[in-house]
């Protein structure tokens, strides 16, 4: 088990989880708390493997959490 970066980013009380996601951020503070780092993607953001809780997951989804986007979701801003 892991703690969610997003909670701890966010400054909120740290949920466990087992869930990871590759995402597209530029955020030091979730860069640094990555599993994994593929390297940098246009707009000076990295492609990274994180913790999220199943909540943080779903607001990223949404774009709820500004400057955070679902790494896969990178092809669809090049159409």
């Amino acid at each position: 088990m892991y703690e969610c970066a997003v909670c701890s980013y966010l400054g909120l009380e740290s949920r466990a989880t087992a869930s990871t996601v590759g995402l597209n951020t530029g955020l030091s503070s979730l860069v640094g708390r990555a599993l994994e780092v593929f390297g940098e993607v246009p707009g000076g953001r990295s492609h990274i493997v994180v913790a999220v809780c199943p909540d943080h997951v779903v607001d990223i989804y949404r774009d709820r959490l500004p400057g955070v986007s679902m790494a896969w979701k990178l092809a669809e801003a090049r159409r």
